[in-house]
């Protein structure tokens, strides 16, 4: 309703400057009776339009009624503006290597360090010890994808504070690849990370086994 009362008061603004406009250019021309019967339609008209608004809005139709209107669909609006600013705003993307590399196998469970950083904003995943600490309570979201290496298999998974939260396996060759994904609620510090499980290897070139993570939305 409120978008419907700008449009209208906007339109109705458009055509006043539009008849103050034909007025001024053809005012030399036009008899003071015209204008004076110009002057009555438009009052009708004005007045038309002002209580179509007023209906629209819920409203008498009065200009004060309008204004108010347009006065709290104007707070609305800075308080989404500052909401979404005020919003934090958590995305991460990175591979394991920046070229063609191997890794593995361990004989024990490894933490795997995705050191080519693509895009970290707010800064919550850290590429020097592959851990992604959630500085916000909120829902987010997570995916990984690798592939395997010299073993020919794969067996990696998401931890959530130790917890396996999502797991992938691929027994094939080194071009073998898999992906995971998950949506996972946090609380502000808990750590995410992506573990290779003993005797296993992985391989990429910069976009083969990749970690990514959103915040969808706070709590």
């Amino acid at each position: 309703m409120e978008s419907v009362c700008v449009l209208l008061l906007l339109l109705c603004c458009c055509s006043l400057s539009g008849a103050q406009v034909v007025s001024s250019s053809e005012g030399n021309v036009a008899s003071k009776s015209s204008q004076r019967v110009d002057d009555k339609v438009g009052n009708i008209w004005m007045k038309e339009l002002l209580e179509s608004v007023g209906e629209a809005a819920g409203t008498t139709g009065s200009l004060s009624d309008i204004y108010t209107v347009l006065r709290e669909l104007s707070a609305k609006v800075e308080n989404l503006e500052k909401a979404c600013n005020e919003r934090p705003k958590v995305a991460f993307s990175a591979s394991l290597f920046p070229s063609s590399q191997h890794k593995g196998p361990f004989k024990i469970d490894t933490t795997l360090i995705f050191t080519n950083v693509i895009t970290n904003i707010g800064e919550a995943y850290n590429s020097g010890t592959g851990v992604f600490a959630a500085p916000v309570r909120g829902v987010y979201y997570f995916t990984f994808t690798c592939s395997s290496g010299t073993t020919g298999k794969v067996n990696a998974a998401l931890l959530k504070n130790g917890q396996n939260m999502a797991a992938m396996i691929e027994n094939g060759n080194t071009d073998s690849m898999g992906s995971n994904s998950v949506i996972l609620q946090l609380d502000e510090g808990d750590h995410v990370i992506i573990i290779l499980w003993r005797d296993n290897s992985i391989y990429d070139n910069g976009y083969r086994s990749t970690f990514t993570g959103v915040l969808l939305f706070p709590m």
